[in-house]
């Protein structure tokens, strides 16, 4: 116990060479593995130094505790996820493009950002309810992703593309919809009608942002759009049944039919 408190005491060092740089970084994987087997609450820090084979004191050297350790991860994969969400959204990238297939695209991006550490991301969605510093973690980076997102709105709008007139809010909407969808995909670990899914946001998020666009665009692939409405005669069968039907409502009562 005196040596523990002894170690907690020594300030947390910053790895210059390249030794302890890969110290540092075989303590993070092995918190990975340890928090994605075992789970947040039930790992330890010396459970996290026999993974990565070293002295419990090595490694409160490097971290303050296991907390600081998740929150070291959860800074890595957020700035990963949100940096490849940006890319995503930077409008250069939206010029002169199908609206419906730029959406795609960038759903897909989401989605894709799910099978980043997806055992990890979970025990991250898990402490966001838990932990206020994990939390404005988070939505600092929610910020950043919301903002590229007004920035690409008001050079759709430019454009003339873009229905909606209040950017913040369209971002909120649009990044609350695919972040809670993807997360319930990541969150159950499966990828059933993954697709399907996709293309469903895709359609909802077209309609919301976007003038009326060409039915053609807006329709799934495999459900060619409906063509105009006219007026179809009514089966022979029923119109034989409608006119013996009024027939016999035109004859008398004592009249039979011969």
């Amino acid at each position: 116990m005196a040596r523990r408190a002894q170690s907690r005491r020594t300030p947390v060092r910053t790895p210059q060479q390249a030794r302890s740089r890969r110290t540092r970084e075989e303590i993070l994987k092995a918190a990975v593995a340890c928090f994605e087997s075992k789970g947040y609450d039930e790992t330890t820090t010396a459970a996290i130094a026999r993974k990565a084979r070293i002295a419990v004191g090595t490694l409160y050297s490097y971290f303050a505790d296991k907390r600081a350790i998740l929150l070291e991860l959860l800074a890595t994969t957020t700035k990963e996820i949100s940096d490849y969400v940006v890319q995503s959204l930077d409008p250069a990238l939206w010029t002169n493009s199908n609206p419906r297939g730029s959406v795609r695209t960038l759903i897909d991006a989401l989605f894709h950002t799910r099978r980043i550490q997806p055992g990890l991301q979970r025990i991250l969605w898990e402490r966001y309810f838990k932990d206020p510093l994990f939390r404005q973690a988070v939505e600092l980076i929610e910020e950043r992703v919301k903002d590229a997102m007004v920035r690409l709105f008001e050079a759709l709008a430019d454009q003339g593309k873009l229905r909606v007139r209040d950017f913040t809010t369209a971002a909120f909407v649009v990044h609350a919809a695919v972040e809670w969808t993807t997360s319930r995909v990541m969150l159950r670990g499966s990828e059933e009608n993954l697709d399907s899914t996709v293309e469903a946001i895709t359609d909802m998020v077209c309609r919301f942002l976007f003038h009326e666009t060409p039915s053609d665009e807006l329709a799934p692939r495999d459900n060619p759009a409906r063509p105009a409405a006219v007026e179809s005669p009514s089966p022979p069968v029923k119109e034989a049944q409608t006119e013996a039907s009024t027939e016999s409502e035109s004859r008398l009562p004592f009249e039979s039919s011969s």
